[in-house]
């Protein structure tokens, strides 16, 4: 069981990264690759200062989790993204880097090509290679590696406590929230749906309750702008979300609101 205290992971390594900046209340979950093939070379990048890049943690093959900045302080880690009506989600949410190299290029023969130029065999992946496309790669069918047992339980665990520390209303591939058009981490190898039943709207927990932060806000017939307005509601109104569509979350029984203009209590 993973446990935090102070923001901060009880027991685990700390090295801390320079590259932070100002205080955040967490409502997202980012799980990225490293794109590469081990935890130092990870951890070097992003605490060395200039790199211009960060994480909260990283995860290394043997499950090992090294944190780099607290919970509550912002990494450099999502670059420009979007979600839920949320932009720039450096400043609302905890990243996890997992040591794995990522896409693999088939050459035939067995052969693989990492994104570097690297030539290698499937011998230097022993938990296995996922295939699956992936047009942010390019055309055709990559290989994938898999993660270690010990790194999706340490993930896992770790999901667990920032759910039940901190108010996560989702936990986001950094490909989905990318708005480059580039990332693919971490990639179709990675059991992201699993860890979604970490979420309080999925574990059965209390409602989730929040408040309009809008002058005036339309409540509409469906999750989407081209449904009929039903009415509006003004700031500071309390509502329940029971459900949710995309960026669009449902108040009442016929009622969807932008979740952008959403801020949780």
């Amino acid at each position: 069981m993973t446990n935090i205290k102070n923001h901060r992971i009880d027991g685990a390594a700390y090295v801390s990264s320079p590259n932070k900046s100002g205080k955040i209340t967490p409502l997202f979950i980012v799980q990225h690759y490293t794109a590469g093939y081990t935890a130092s070379s990870a951890i070097n990048t992003l605490t060395r200062k200039g790199s211009g890049v960060s994480a909260h943690v990283t995860v290394d093959l043997d499950g090992t989790i090294t944190q780099h900045v607290p919970f509550n302080v912002k990494a450099w880690h999502a670059g420009p993204s979007r979600h839920m009506g949320y932009k720039g989600l450096n400043n609302y949410s905890i990243g996890i880097e997992i040591v794995n190299i990522g896409w693999l290029r088939q050459l035939g023969n067995g052969q693989f090509q990492d994104a570097y130029g690297n030539t290698r065999t499937e011998a230097d992946f022993p938990h296995g290679l996922v295939f699956a496309a992936s047009p942010r790669a390019g055309s055709g069918t990559f290989a994938w590696p898999r993660y270690t047992p010990e790194q999706l339980a340490a993930v896992d665990s770790l999901t667990e406590a920032l759910c039940d520390k901190y108010s996560i209303i989702d936990i986001v591939s950094h490909e989905e929230i990318d708005t480059r058009g580039w990332k693919t981490d971490p990639g179709p190898a990675f059991p992201m749906q699993l860890l979604k039943r970490h979420l309080a709207s999925d574990r059965g927990d209390d409602s989730e309750r929040y408040e309009v932060t809008a002058s005036s806000l339309r409540v509409r017939s469906g999750p989407g702008a081209q449904f009929d307005t039903l009415r509006n509601i003004n700031r500071g109104t309390s509502v329940e979300v029971i459900d949710r569509n995309g960026e669009w979350a449902q108040i009442d029984e016929d009622g969807w609101v932008h979740s952008g203009y959403l801020r949780r209590t």
